[in-house]
């Protein structure tokens, strides 16, 4: 082993592009990507500590059956960040499916949570976004689009890794981005991601 970690190699390895542009739902495989799942209408479902852990045991979920690589992560109040890439498929394939199961599982979470102050109207800007979408059933949580962003510098790279780990500390939710739980700035991550 030459000492460096595997991000490090990758970015040693990275064919360079000389500009920056949105992908459709076909990502390429061998490329790392800056992807933003947001919630609808941007509310804030992630201040739960049970609706963060079913994200995380999702994205692990991910990581070893649909050969998920996550290099960098945050879960904020209302959207995730990932610098991501798949090794077999499409990412955008990978993160619709992580979309529509998590979708549906997180409005049975939150309409079948008696503890849950703001479930009724959480459900009800669901349903609406669902009925006005026809790409929807019955409800809507996550935004549209899986449109990630080609990263395609070690300097780009490292923007986005930095700019999804400050976003906590931007936020006012702490001081340091180590402090935050759910994002790979923390040394004790409940997500293993790639060094």
């Amino acid at each position: 082993m030459n000492g460096r970690s595997e991000l490090q190699n990758y970015l040693a390895v990275t064919k360079l592009n000389v500009h920056i542009y949105f992908m459709s739902r076909n990502a390429s495989t061998d490329e790392l990507y800056f992807v933003t799942l947001t919630v609808i209408d941007w509310i804030d479902v992630f201040t739960r500590r049970q609706y963060n852990d079913f994200i995380i045991e999702n994205l692990a979920w991910n990581q070893q059956h649909r050969k998920l690589n996550i290099y960098a992560y945050v879960i904020m109040a209302n959207h995730i960040h990932m610098i991501a890439n798949v090794t077999d498929g499409s990412l955008g394939d990978v993160l619709g499916l992580f979309k529509t199961y998590t979708s549906k599982e997180l409005f049975k979470m939150i309409a079948n949570n008696t503890q849950e102050s703001r479930r009724d109207w959480m459900i009800k800007a669901f349903e609406r976004a669902g009925k006005y979408n026809h790409l929807n059933e019955h409800h809507q949580f996550w935004q549209n689009g899986n449109y990630p962003v080609l990263l395609y510098s070690p300097a780009v790279i490292e923007q986005k890794i930095d700019y999804t780990h400050e976003n906590p500390v931007r936020a006012g939710f702490v001081g340091s981005a180590h402090e935050y739980w759910y994002s790979s700035a923390n040394p004790e991550s409940p997500l293993k991601i790639i060094y």
